[in-house]
């Protein structure tokens, strides 16, 4: 069981670790003051006082990376633009070996900040 960023990443995949790190940073960097709440054990960033008003996850699972939010049209945008990528409807995932998938992810990370005001 997770109960804090830093045991989430200490039991995420050795891949899956550096991802979650560059990420989180570029989210401190991006939205300075947005703080991770614990959601079924992952570490989530809520814009609000509701995960069902906007948020942004990353998980790493074992053999992929993925980007979680409820922008549904940015979500399929960067699924169409990043080849090899996949999900479901509120997830963008790519396999770690994909790294020229980040830029692309940034930049769904920062639309999804923009449109929450950050």
């Amino acid at each position: 069981m997770t109960d804090s960023p830093e045991q989430y990443l200490a039991t995420a995949p050795e891949p899956g670790r550096g991802w979650l790190t560059e990420f989180w940073a570029h989210l401190a960097e991006r939205a300075p003051g947005l703080e991770p709440t614990m959601f079924r054990q992952v570490p989530m960033y809520r814009f609000s006082d509701s995960y069902l008003k906007g948020y942004v996850m990353f998980t790493a699972a074992k053999g992929h990376f993925s980007v979680h939010c409820l922008e549904f049209d940015l979500i399929a945008a960067a699924q169409a633009e990043i080849p090899g990528a996949f999900g479901g409807k509120g997830s963008v995932s790519v396999k770690y070996a994909n790294e020229a998938a980040k830029p692309a992810l940034f930049e769904l990370v920062d639309a999804v900040l923009a449109k929450h005001g950050w």
